[in-house]
């Protein structure tokens, strides 16, 4: 048993060595048509995801935290374990701290401009995951239910912030990607 923890550390500490989160410009699931708003744009300095199981209350929180942004020092990433075949329910707490006297709580923004974003997550290990919240027509992603399988291991959850004003059809695309990040997950 002992010997299986220190390879999941391992593994865990190898993929955080690894992982990356960024602002993108454009991608392969970009629609030219939509483009960022006019101005200066937020820059994520805190990235959190919250798992809270649903049968025992229990929180696991991964993180991305890169006090400058995209500057020259090395973000800070977390990684979470869940149990398998277990239900969690998932938020997020996105921040710009880049002025610690005006500090942007940008999972707000989102919520209150749905209709112009959405979270999209990827499905490791054969999750599935489910947006529970709505801009009253479509998903906003900010609210999900996850549910794991038996399915044991490691790899990373991609998280991408999508810029969609008046092309959003609840897809991840069309849509300009706002932010991206990868997360190391695991399931025991």
């Amino acid at each position: 048993m002992q010997k299986s923890n220190l390879l999941f550390a391992l593994i865990l500490g190898l993929s955080v060595t690894f992982i990356a989160c960024s602002k993108e410009d454009n991608d392969s699931n970009t629609n030219t048509n939509v483009t960022l708003p006019a101005g200066v744009q937020d820059t994520v300095t805190s990235f959190m995801v919250f798992f809270t199981n649903t049968t025992d209350s229990s929180a696991e929180v991964a993180s991305y935290d890169d006090p400058d942004g995209p500057g020259p020092k090395q973000p800070n990433v977390g990684g979470v374990t869940l149990n398998k075949n277990s239900t969690y329910k998932v938020t997020f707490f996105i921040e710009d701290a880049t002025n610690p006297s005006q500090i942007a709580y940008l999972h707000t923004k989102i919520k209150n401009n749905g209709k112009d974003y959405k979270i999209c997550t990827s499905n490791p290990l054969g999750m599935s995951v489910t947006a529970k919240d709505s801009d009253g027509t479509f998903p906003i992603g900010l609210l999900n239910d996850l549910v794991t399988t038996g399915t044991l291991g490691s790899d990373n959850m991609n998280f991408t912030v999508k810029y969609q004003k008046s092309v959003k059809n609840g897809q991840c695309s069309p849509g300009v990607v706002y932010y991206s990040c990868n997360i190391p997950i695991s399931v025991q």
